[in-house]
Parts: structure tokens; C-alpha cells; sequence
């Protein structure tokens, strides 16, 4: 409920200082997938940049808490099974959907493309993993 909001009023504020910094949070997470290094930070930038175009503080504020709650030792040791560089390809192709709605302006294509992406890294996430988990 929250990324849609954020989503939808993002794409009404949309201005090309916004856009520039959601596009240096892709180009970011696309070199560091390249270089198999971990993408979380940027994925937590991509979504604040877009809170951030809503003008609204307290929108970036629990956009930002909702990112911060993935370090906790449960968040941590689920990412550690789902998270790999096939996660994060597909993470970044629904952040590009995402990034060419809001330069678009168009807060419907940026909602479903959002919605898509909220929907499909649950599921990545909660997926079990074929890998042995190490205790």
C-alpha cells in the first residue's frame, strides 16, 4: 500500500533531478550486479529516490524503515537463501519498468509496474532455496 502511494504521487512530482537520481541508483545496481557485488543498498537508494519525489518526509522516512528492517538477523538470513545474482537481474529489469513509467509520467503504468515488482520479489524472497542453508 505504501510504494503505491508513493508511486502515484511520485509520478505527478516526477521533475529531471528525480529522474537522475533513480536512473544513478540503476546504473549503480547494474554495475555492481555485474561485478557479482551485493545490491541491497542500491535497491533501498532506487526506492527512497522515488519517496523523495513525492516532496513528503515522512513518506521517505518509513520508505527508508522498511529498507532498514532487512538487516535484522531473520531478514538477513532469508535474504542469505533467496537472494543471488538471478534475484537481482530480475530486481533491476522491474526497477527499469518502474523508472521508464515514472519518466513517462504515468502513474499507472508506474503503479502496476510497481505492484509487479513488490509481487515478484516476495516471491523470490520467500521462495525456499535449493541451496543447503548453512546453521
Amino acid at each position: 500500500m505504501l510504494e503505491r502511494s508513493v508511486v502515484t504521487l511520485a509520478s505527478a512530482r516526477v521533475t529531471p533531478q528525480h529522474l537522475e537520481r533513480v536512473k544513478t541508483s540503476l546504473e549503480s545496481m547494474r554495475k555492481d550486479g555485474l561485478n557479482g557485488r551485493t545490491e541491497i543498498e542500491n535497491d533501498r537508494r532506487f526506492h527512497i529516490a522515488i519517496a523523495e519525489m513525492t516532496g513528503n518526509s515522512v513518506l521517505v522516512r518509513l520508505v527508508g524503515e522498511l529498507f532498514d528492517g532487512r538487516h535484522s538477523p531473520i531478514s538477513s538470513r532469508m535474504s542469505a537463501r533467496t537472494e543471488d545474482s538471478q534475484a537481482w537481474q530480475a530486481a533491476f529489469v522491474e526497477h527499469e519498468a518502474i523508472y521508464r513509467a515514472l519518466e513517462a509520467r504515468d502513474p499507472q503504468a508506474a503503479v502496476a509496474a510497481m505492484l509487479h515488482h513488490l509481487s515478484t520479489s516476495h516471491a523470490r524472497w520467500t521462495e525456499e532455496s535449493t541451496s543447503p542453508a548453512a546453521d
